[in-house]
């Protein structure tokens, strides 16, 4: 199964002083002088922070799944008696950082642990200022859902190669959510941006293929499409301070997760996982308080249940829910449903529309009032009736493609089952 679902990528961030970020700066010279394996690159200008200077210190060769920001202002806070004007991040590719080499399989909060090790033993190379991986907050994090085409139900073999730009195209007539906006048009894309999230869907070959051409699984990303929802900081924030509402809840949930995610590791005999699940436990319990709420929340955030209920959310918002359709299956689906014949004509009507248009959020644009109403009203008996809105093209000859995010449990339910019969 090709298939993933987690996080690809996630950054953490500490705040330092502005003597603290000028002796990190200094280091990484030193070491860039002293071993020739990073680059200092300087960064334009912030809008919202036009009187700072941003570096971004990156590997040379092949990418190794960690690079750094160092941040210089002149605003800042107080903290424990000193002015924190300066901030040092660090951003991680978990699979490339632990060795796996993949860019289309996503990662889970079973990660923590060795990427902790890692980046203990980088930072010690670097610098003293750069510390230890508890020393960290979580800063922004990337779910992520890689779903193979080939593994979507009810298609025709004579798809082959051109499914996932089909799949594509269907995809970039879905809907955008209030508060949201297109970031930019690429016709294997599907982008949207708020202040707090991002959401982007795409095919993930083109996008290898421009940036890792070299990657070893290139041949296998032609037949993957990437949904993925990207918390900024002040998402993360806000998500953490629910965390805290219930601190017992998830404290419970952190050593379940850790639970599950250790036993789900099926390379390993179950001794060796009931070992490290047992270590990491232990390792809660014992690290200070500071540190321990971080990687609490880390491994909250990263858990299987929350990176689920993310990514379905913002598919179901912007994607929607339910099977494509072509007009005359999806009409004959209503006329067996529905018996009013007003709704019939409402529902069939919004369909129309919505391929008149050109998509979901084409034909919302200019809607309000009762207009506007009515239709997200057929868009909600659209969904119980498990249709998406989006229609396919006539001259595809194909009448039914899969819900994706569907066709992805689908896909673990028949993994699971066979293993279990094994």
């Amino acid at each position: 199964m090709f298939s993933s679902m987690g996080y690809h990528t996630f950054a953490v961030s500490m705040n330092l002083t502005k003597e603290e970020a000028t002796r990190l700066f200094n280091d990484f010279k030193k070491y860039r002088d002293r071993t020739q394996k990073i680059c200092i690159i300087e960064c334009p200008k912030y809008k919202k922070d036009p009187s700072g200077r941003h570096y971004e210190v990156k590997y040379l060769g092949q990418y190794k799944g960690i690079s750094w920001r160092i941040r210089f202002s002149n605003s800042g806070f107080m903290m424990n008696g000193q002015y924190m004007s300066c901030s040092v991040k660090a951003i991680i590719n978990p699979k490339i950082l632990t060795g796996e080499k993949s860019y289309i399989m996503a990662a889970n909060a079973g990660y923590l642990e060795r990427i902790e090790e890692i980046f203990n033993t980088e930072a010690k190379r670097i610098s003293p200022v750069l510390r230890e991986f508890g020393s960290y907050s979580l800063n922004r994090l990337d779910y992520c859902i890689n779903i193979a085409a080939s593994e979507v139900r009810t298609l025709p073999v004579e798809c082959g190669k051109d499914l996932p730009k089909k799949i594509m195209q269907l995809i970039r007539y879905g809907d955008i959510p209030k508060k949201f906006s297109m970031g930019y048009d690429d016709k294997y894309q599907f982008y949207l941006k708020s202040g707090t999230v991002v959401i982007n869907c795409y095919w993930k070959y083109p996008e290898l293929v421009r940036d890792f051409e070299e990657c070893d699984d290139l041949e296998e990303s032609r037949d993957i499409i990437r949904f993925e929802v990207q918390y900024k900081y002040p998402k993360i924030i806000q998500s953490i301070e629910k965390i805290k509402k219930n601190p017992a809840k998830y404290r419970i949930d952190t050593i379940r997760n850790l639970d599950m995610q250790t036993a789900c590791d099926s390379d390993e005999p179950i001794e060796v996982r009931d070992m490290k699940c047992r270590q990491s436990v232990e390792l809660l319990s014992s690290c200070p308080p500071i540190q321990l709420s971080k990687k609490m929340y880390m491994i909250n955030m990263m858990a299987d249940e929350m990176c689920m209920n993310v990514i379905k959310n913002y598919y179901n918002k912007t994607i929607k829910p339910g099977d494509y359709y072509s007009y005359h299956y999806a009409e004959r689906i209503i006329l067996n449903q529905v018996s009013k014949g007003e709704k019939i004509y409402r529902l069939t009507d919004a369909l129309k529309l919505i391929r008149e248009k050109g998509g979901i959020a084409n034909a919302k644009a200019g809607m309000c009032g009762n207009d506007l109403e009515e239709f997200c009203r057929s868009l909600r008996d659209l969904r119980k009736l498990r249709i998406n809105p989006v229609l396919i093209p006539d001259e595809w000859g194909i009448d039914h493609i899969q819900n994706l995010f569907d066709a992805y449990y689908d896909q673990l339910n028949k993994e699971d089952t066979l293993q279990w019969s094994v």
